[in-house]
């Protein structure tokens, strides 16, 4: 948030694909509200950091640019730290900005950053083109930066756009973001720009705003955390969707579904202080992108784990060496939907729209005071009473064990899977070790369970094969082997499923 004349501001800064930049001032949510031509000039943001890059190695970056005589020099935070909560499609948090004559002086950090190098600083980077600005109606501004990045002899074209209003018109700019991105390819950045130039002069590949489970530590209220997992998982889910789109490594499509899961366990979680249509709606948007994801990740758990198996067990064997190329082809068609999926305005929008809950809560609009108590509530001790709920259907799931069949195995499955995602999300709030001890516990658990499903799975993919997989030998191998494997996967279970009813909670004192 940044403050003006008229009170505070709220600036939203979204990625633009280059080649769509020359088009974006003319969209007509855009041109219906202008209230002059925009205002355009060269701009030159240069990175300056040491030669050993400790400032990007701290998650900030050093900004310069021309202004008059001088030039404004601005330290921002390209990385969160447990101090700077993330937000999505928010600019980098400002860490300092001072007007300087000259080339930046290591002796300025010093003022602004405990532990600041002294070493000699020296531009890495830059971000060079036109900067074009339009005022809108609403007390809206609109700024398009698009040019080129440069980063040692390597350079790419980049386009960013920011949207400010005030904080009452929050919800304003976030309609316009949503009415540009359902035509164009504008989306939440999953890094910034500034990290972007100093991956391009490291030869590296960017580093994502967020990664992994929600940090909830900072938070004190049960919205705030609701916000604050929302915002993190959002940036997690756009972080992974490029390498998912590539296809050529697995993680991306597997850590976008986890980013899901995360998600969907924050909104059911927290559903009795924010539950309103919009996050129902979002809760079901997601597990559709889930359901457009799971081929892909089916096909690449079969061809990495058992069919690698396989044909080290029969290296000889042509009819395996077919149904492994056809396995190769159906993954190919599978990620061909993901990049379908991914490059879609639906999935522009949901970024957007988990991006706008963060921001602009749409509970609040619901008059329903005990939510509303809730959500001013402690979130520790929402937190403890949370899991306690899940940890009790777990127990009761699993009464019984030696007794259980294959139905309510899975279901055991299913409450462990939600048990651990909601330990996930919450359980920064609590003491550590206990924590990774009872959620390994749980994790053993859950795996020796879905080894069971195993052969399910392996079955349904063969079928789905059909005739190009070489021969019913081929296939019958491959069940055959996942079953074998399986097998012991009930004994597993049982142990697993002992050991974690043996082991203390971790958000019990």
């Amino acid at each position: 948030m940044t403050a003006g004349a008229a009170g505070p501001r709220l600036t939203l800064e979204l990625a633009v694909a280059p080649e769509a930049a020359g088009r974006l001032l003319r969209h007509p949510a855009l041109v219906e509200r202008r209230l002059s031509r925009a205002r355009s000039a060269a701009a030159t943001v240069t990175v300056h950091d040491t030669a050993d890059g400790a400032l990007a190695e701290a998650g900030l970056a050093l900004l310069v640019e021309p202004r008059g005589r001088g030039a404004v020099q601005r330290l921002v935070r390209i990385l969160p730290d447990a101090a700077t909560p993330v937000e999505p499609a928010r600019p980098p948090a400002l860490v300092a900005e001072t007007r300087i004559a000259g080339a930046p002086d290591p002796a300025v950090l010093a003022g602004l950053l405990p532990g600041a190098p002294d070493a000699p600083l020296r531009p890495i980077a830059a971000a060079a083109g036109r900067r074009h600005t339009l005022r809108l109606a609403g007390d809206l501004d609109v700024v398009l930066f698009a040019g080129v990045l440069r980063g040692g002899t390597a350079e790419r074209p980049f386009a960013r756009l920011w949207i400010s209003a005030p904080e009452a018109r929050t919800a304003e700019a976030l309609a316009l973001a949503v009415a540009l991105a359902a035509d164009l390819p504008v989306a939440v950045p999953a890094t910034a720009l500034a990290e972007e130039a100093c991956a391009l002069a490291r030869g590296t590949p960017a580093r994502p705003l967020w990664r992994g489970p929600p940090d909830l530590a900072g938070a004190a209220t049960v919205e705030d955390g609701a916000r604050r997992a929302i915002g993190q998982l959002a940036l997690a889910l756009v972080g992974a969707a490029p390498v998912a789109a590539e296809g050529s490594d697995p993680e991306g499509v597997h850590q976008m579904r986890v980013a899901i899961r995360r998600l969907r366990t924050a909104l059911t979680v927290f559903r009795a202080a924010i539950g309103c249509p919009a996050t129902a709606a979002l809760k079901d948007r997601l597990g559709e992108l889930a359901r457009r994801l799971g081929p892909a990740r089916d096909w690449d758990v079969l061809i990495a784990g058992t069919l690698a198996e396989v044909a080290v067990a029969f290296p000889e064997a042509p009819a395996l060496a077919r149904l492994r190329r056809a396995a190769a082809k159906a993954r190919a068609a599978a990620y061909a939907e993901v990049r379908a999926a991914l490059e879609a305005p639906a999935f522009r929008l949901l970024a957007l729209e988990l991006a706008a809950t963060a921001a602009a809560p749409p509970w609040r609009e619901a008059a329903d005071a005990e939510a509303q108590s809730l959500r001013s509530a402690p979130l520790e001790a929402f937190a403890a009473t949370a899991l306690a709920r899940r940890y009790r259907r777990l127990m009761r799931a699993g009464a019984g064990f030696a007794g259980l069949d294959i139905p309510a195995l899975h279901a055991l499955r299913i409450e462990a899977k939600r048990l651990r995602y909601a330990g996930e999300l919450l359980g920064g709030l609590f003491g550590r070790k206990r924590r990774r001890r009872f959620q390994k516990a749980v994790a053993r658990l859950q795996d020796a369970l879905g080894h069971l499903n195993d052969t399910a799975v392996a079955a349904g993919l063969m079928q789905a094969l059909g005739g190009r997989g070489g021969s019913t030998w081929a296939a019958g191998v491959v069940e055959g082997w996942v079953a074998a494997r399986a097998a012991p996967a009930r004994e597993d279970a049982a142990r697993a499923w002992h050991r974690l009813a043996e082991r203390a909670p971790f958000w019990q004192a």
